[in-house]
């Protein structure tokens, strides 16, 4: 933050007066332990306090282009002062609480390069270990692991990966042998902004009688565990209307859903497959395809290729005129909006869209396998920026080091999930009216369900090309998966065997 009115200051200190007791003088660091909070203690006392001499705190943000419309990166992580918008104000009311917190300057520098493993190349052969954390594209940072530029999270002091905004099951998901060397955490909304979910539209699904033929609320098959694939299939491919008479389903009639690849390839991770298993070892073994996926594929596949009831961006794009839309994709999403599609797959980003929507809408997590399986998972995009914390630390600030760092990230994701995380519900939901309690319930199980897949993560792209095959054509999946095996297990022997042979940590 390079710039704060005096006023503020002076609203946020007296707010800082109250809340903390009192900041300790030495900035160094013992070893940490949350303790639980008793008495009519603050919970900030649960939080150490530390002086870091106003030295500077750096984001190394790594954005994909400069443009106004960042997609997947999100304006997180700094503010220069209020401006009386929601994210923008929470964003900077926390970074103020946390300087005062610890006498330090949060800043952002942001690098505008779509590929972070040749600018951390230059960066670090350049010497420049100018920043503390770096923020950019989930997969892209991933194919950096193998390079040693980042440190394990878990080297972190200060730190306590188990709290729910550090979001530690998915975090197991990016967990090698043990070591932690991207993470999430609730500083950046990008692991809910960018999970997957469906939007559905609640006057087709009316006018069509879809949810009348259930016997029950969409929202209580949620609750009550009864959201299946099967059930999302069968309302997929009961609506399909003509409207134009011209004997063929196109955009301009009505149909089941609008989607981006128009294959469905979500519902292994949404039916808890991943790609791969960690074994007890650490090891990996594949898990891509079995009786189960083909399973899947198969009934996915037969619902999905039918152009009566799934019409997939390619086709949305075909003859059209996209003037007045920010891009193409936002272009095929609007047929959702205009009530030609009765579902529409997506995350929470992408509410903004359909703020001027006539329709009411709502949200629902992708449905499960079957009602035996516990939980719903939703996948976060392996493009949606994540941390990473350099294996180098920056010598220009005295302060600098493990402690420091984990010092000011546990308690910044703190404050973010007490004071930005409402605060984004509150423009995700109600002000792209998504202002009932039921969906406010489904962001919260979506929210809590929240999974990373490994290999798409660490940029193992011959795993998505076999997944889309798979669902592409599924009965011969077989003979896919058997002309990929080798070459998958051989990337993901590759990649474990350099991270186990990489030099120091930093």
């Amino acid at each position: 933050m390079k710039t704060k009115k005096i006023l503020a200051m002076i609203l946020v200190v007296s707010m800082v007066a109250i809340l903390f007791a009192a900041c300790a003088e030495s900035g160094g660091s013992e070893e940490y332990t949350r303790p639980n909070n008793e008495g009519n203690n603050s919970p900030d006392d649960d939080y150490p306090s530390a002086n870091y001499n106003k030295e500077k705190f750096t984001f190394l943000v790594i954005k994909h282009s400069d443009t106004t419309k960042d997609y997947y990166g999100g304006p997180y992580i700094d503010a220069e002062a209020y401006k009386g918008t929601a994210i923008n104000d929470a964003v900077y009311e926390r970074n103020m609480i946390v300087e005062e917190k610890y006498s330090v300057d949060i800043e952002e520098r942001t690098e505008v390069n779509g590929e972070p493993a040749e600018l951390l190349n230059n960066l670090y052969m350049a010497g420049d270990f100018t920043y503390d954390v770096i923020y950019g594209w989930g997969y892209k940072l991933g194919k950096c692991i193998t390079e040693n530029y980042f440190a394990d999270f878990n080297s972190l002091e200060n730190v306590d990966l188990t709290k729910e905004y550090w979001s530690p099951t998915a975090m197991e998901d990016l967990t090698i042998n043990g070591k932690q060397y991207l993470s999430i955490n609730d500083i950046s909304m990008n692991k809910l902004e960018w999970a997957g979910f469906l939007f559905y539209n609640k006057k087709l699904m009316d006018d069509y009688n879809v949810e009348a033929d259930l016997g029950a609320s969409i929202y209580d098959l949620v609750r009550d565990g009864k959201w299946t694939l099967d059930t999302y299939l069968n309302m997929l491919s009961s609506v399909s209307n003509d409207l134009d008479g011209d004997g063929s389903i196109t955009k301009n009639d009505v149909f089941g859903l609008v989607d981006g690849d128009g294959l469905g390839t979500f519902a292994s991770g949404a039916s808890g497959i991943f790609n791969t298993i960690k074994n007890d070892d650490g090891t990996y073994s594949l898990s891509i395809y079995d009786q189960k996926v083909l399973n899947i594929a198969e009934k996915v596949n037969a619902v999905y290729s039918n152009s009566k009831f799934v019409k997939d961006y390619e086709e949305i794009w075909q003859g059209a005129d996209a003037s007045g839309y920010n891009d193409m994709w936002e272009y095929a999403r609007s047929f959702f909006a205009t009530d030609h599609a009765l579902f529409c797959g997506g995350s929470a980003y992408l509410t903004s869209e359909f703020r001027e929507m006539t329709s009411p809408y709502g949200i629902l997590p992708y449905p499960k396998y079957d009602e035996t399986q516990s939980e719903y998972y939703s996948e976060v995009s392996s493009l949606a920026s994540i941390f990473a914390i350099p294996s180098t630390y920056r010598t220009d600030m005295s302060t600098a080091g493990p402690a420091r760092t984990g010092m000011i990230l546990e308690y910044m994701a703190a404050k973010s999930n007490e004071i930005l995380l409402p605060k984004y519900y509150e423009e995700v939901l109600h002000k792209q009216r998504l202002d009932s309690e039921d969906d406010r319930e489904m962001m919260d199980i979506i929210r809590n369900s929240i999974r990373y897949e490994f290999t798409d993560m660490i940029g193992l792209e011959s795993f998505q090309e076999t997944k889309a095959k798979i669902y592409e054509k599924p009965n011969s999946a077989a003979s896919t998966y058997t002309r990929a095996e080798r070459k998958m297990t051989k990337e993901l022997n590759d990649f474990y065997t350099k991270v186990l042979t990489m030099g120091s940590e930093g």
